[in-house]
């Protein structure tokens, strides 16, 4: 079904979507997320995110999707030695890639590229946008929509949330 007339669309390109910074080599030192680690250490900032989401989205499978979701993105940040909070968009990308080639969960087997979108793409590029629009997180910029950006399987994901949206 077609957007109504009068609703304003988002752009289908991922710049228009950011802020000032579309790549990471042009966010300053000062703004780069990895130089708040010790400010996150021991917080559970996916657990706020989650409370807030299924506040407004109280149903099993929303429940379902992001806890997994969020539990696959922490486990994967931990192994790399990251904040789940302060990722960059490499990792953004390598996690994507990991799972698709199943190297991530209990099960580790290869994902499609709808699962990958809308069990892990779509939490994952929330909780980033959650970060931003809260003042109590220095996020000036989004590493998910970065690692879109930055082209890849990334990429491939972002043209699958295009093209489904396309078909409501």
């Amino acid at each position: 079904m077609p957007a109504p007339k009068n609703r304003p669309q988002l752009s289908n390109d991922v710049r228009d979507r950011m802020g000032v910074y579309k790549q990471i080599n042009a966010v300053p030192d000062k703004y780069r997320l990895q130089n708040h680690e010790a400010a996150y250490s021991g917080r559970d900032v996916w657990a706020d995110y989650f409370e807030e989401k299924t506040e407004k989205f109280d149903t099993k499978s929303t429940r379902d999707r992001y806890e997994k979701a969020g539990r696959y993105f922490k486990t994967y940040m931990d192994d790399v030695g990251r904040h789940h909070a302060l990722a960059d968009p490499q990792q953004i990308k390598d996690f994507l890639v990991a799972l698709r080639d199943g190297n991530v969960g209990r099960h580790s087997h290869s994902r499609k590229l709808q699962t990958v979108y809308f069990e892990y793409f779509q939490p994952l590029e929330e909780f980033y946008n959650w970060l931003q629009w809260h003042a109590d997180h220095p996020h000036v910029y989004h590493p998910v929509l970065m690692a879109v950006v930055a082209g890849g399987f990334s990429r491939d994901v972002w043209d699958r949330k295009l093209e489904q949206n396309d078909k409501r």
